[in-house]
């Protein structure tokens, strides 16, 4: 089977080693990337910088802002029994969505559990999730929501919230720490995929390795990536070991992750305007 040559690549912001932002962004587009995330909070960095500045500063970089990744205290309180816990939390997610117009943030990804017992799939917390989904379908932005500790409960959401606004994003770490059925929401979902968080891991942690440094079956993935009508970006989600930032220099890590990606969804091709 020939890698499909028609998605654009992609990585989030943080890679591993601390710098400032606007040197990563460089660093990000000169190994080939075309676009990156961020995480929406204040940058810690030298000098620090205002979550509020950073979009810009994506885009002043050459790089296609795809998504930005929301905090998620608190966001076992969507599925709450207490009315104004419930409230509180999606005021913080209407609040933020307005910030994405603000700022041109075109997709929202969130998580919509915390622990890894998360509480059981009700009707509240469904309508917490309409909620969200609603505000973002009036402001024209899309929510994508994250398979964590529980692939069930994103299955839930999805088969229960049809809306041209709500997909997932996917993230294989956590689909091969935690569920049972390597691939199966891709498979089965792979129409409403919004984004990707590509990492590998040893089956104990989250460890945000490179792909083929751990257990995760990219064979499966390559042959599931990317749907037929996706449009987005195969994104990694990766953080360079202590090892490798003593061995390899950020130019050298970006450009063994870009390969990585190259090797098994073929070259990259520039996003589509």
């Amino acid at each position: 089977m020939e890698p499909r040559q028609c998605t654009p690549f992609g990585i989030f912001s943080w890679f591993g080693w601390v710098l400032p932002l606007p040197e990563r962004l460089d660093l990000i587009r000169k190994a080939g990337f075309a676009s990156t995330s961020l995480w929406w909070e204040d940058e810690i960095g030298f000098p620090a910088i205002g979550k509020v500045a950073m979009a810009d500063l994506v885009r002043a970089s050459g790089l296609h802002l795809e998504n930005v990744h929301v905090p998620y205290d608190r966001v076992d309180d969507l599925w709450s029994e207490s009315n104004s816990c419930r409230n509180g939390i999606v005021n913080q997610y209407l609040l933020w969505i307005d910030e994405f117009v603000h700022y041109n943030i075109p997709i929202m990804v969130m998580h919509i559990m915390d622990h890894f017992y998360p509480p059981l799939p009700n009707e509240r917390g469904l309508e917490s999730i309409r909620r969200i989904v609603a505000a973002a379908q009036q402001a024209g932005i899309m929510i994508a929501i994250e398979n964590t500790g529980d692939i069930g409960l994103i299955d839930y959401v999805l088969a229960h919230i049809e809306s041209k606004h709500l997909g997932f994003c996917y993230d294989s770490s956590h689909d091969w720490l935690y569920s049972t059925d390597k691939g199966m929401i891709l498979n089965k979902w792979g129409h409403r995929l919004l984004s990707t968080h590509l990492a590998d891991n040893d089956g104990e942690l989250d460890r945000h390795w490179l792909p083929g440094e751990g257990i995760v079956d990219w064979q499966l993935i390559r042959r599931l990536l990317p749907p037929d009508d996706y449009s987005g970006t195969i994104s990694l989600e990766v953080a360079a070991s202590q090892t490798q930032r003593h061995n390899l220099t950020p130019p050298q890590y970006l450009g063994a992750a870009y390969g990585k990606l190259a090797s098994l969804f073929g070259k990259s091709k520039a996003r589509p305007d």
